[in-house]
């Protein structure tokens, strides 16, 4: 009987964990949220420079690159605005239709995952060529800047990604 039950409160607490995991713990961004101003100097140019480029932009994609991205903001059901990653699908007249690559901190519940957004909330954008070399990516450079300032350096794998951005 106690051998029964011992079984039985490791199954519970199994079910449990998985749940939790289920739920919530994939959920979980990899690294934490950085806190950086909206009004921040930095943020703000690079998001002009993005905006400024959105025309390279085009011709990277229209490339067949390996990958490319777009940086936009996303209501998310709470209230909070956040800015996602998400991988071009295609354009069309005035908008690019998306694929949200990083799950939103703030939401809850059912997401889709593609949605159509005009060009202009394109806040950042960047392009992986055929060599691995990223283009682009003006706010995530500025982000890296402050992981570094914030978390006293960058994580191994992030630093190594930051090396492969180009001019």
């Amino acid at each position: 009987m106690v051998v029964v039950t011992a079984l039985l409160i490791v199954a519970a607490l199994a079910v449990s964990y998985a749940l939790w995991w289920w739920f919530t713990g994939r959920n979980v961004p990899k690294y934490p949220p950085l806190a950086i101003d909206e009004n921040d100097p930095a943020m703000r140019s690079a998001i002009k420079a993005a905006r400024g480029s959105l025309d390279r932009f085009r011709v990277l994609f229209d490339s067949k690159a390996k990958e490319s991205q777009v940086k936009i903001p996303f209501s998310a059901n709470t209230g909070q605005i956040e800015h996602l990653w998400a991988e071009v699908l295609r354009f069309s007249e005035g908008s690019v239709i998306v694929r949200y690559l990083t799950p939103p901190v703030s939401h809850t519940g059912k997401l889709e995952r593609v949605h159509e957004h005009p060009l202009a909330d394109i806040e950042d954008w960047m392009v992986i060529d055929k060599h691995d070399r990223i283009h682009g990516g003006y706010t995530q450079r500025v982000m890296f800047e402050q992981a570094r300032k914030q978390w006293g350096g960058l994580p191994p794998e992030l630093e190594k990604q930051a090396s492969r951005y180009v001019a």
